[in-house]
C-alpha cells in the first residue's frame, strides 16, 4: 500500500492556507504521530503517550508536526472538510 493512496488534503491553520516549509507544496497526507517519552517506554506504557498530527508533503515528503486544534484538513478534490 502506498503512502499516498488516499486523495491528498489542503491544510489551513487558523483559516490561513498552509504550505510546505521546504518546497512550498500545498498538498498533504496526514497521520497520527506518537510523542513517546522515556518514562512511559520504560514502564511499557507507550500507548498512553500523547499524539500529534503529522502532515506529509506529497511533493517532497517533509513531515510537519502539529499539536492542538488549529489545523483543519480539506479534501483537495471536493473542497469539503475532511
Amino acid at each position: 500500500m502506498s503512502l499516498f493512496s488516499r486523495p491528498p488534503y489542503v491544510a489551513t491553520i487558523n483559516g490561513d492556507v498552509f504550505r510546505c516549509v521546504v518546497c512550498q507544496g500545498g498538498l498533504f497526507t496526514s497521520r497520527s504521530i506518537k510523542l513517546n517519552t522515556g518514562a512511559l517506554e520504560f514502564l511499557d506504557m507507550a500507548w498512553a503517550n500523547k499524539s500529534s498530527l503529522g502532515l506529509i508533503c506529497t511533493h517532497c515528503g517533509y513531515v510537519h508536526e502539529f499539536l492542538g486544534d488549529a489545523v483543519q484538513l480539506w479534501d483537495s478534490e471536493s473542497g469539503e472538510r475532511a
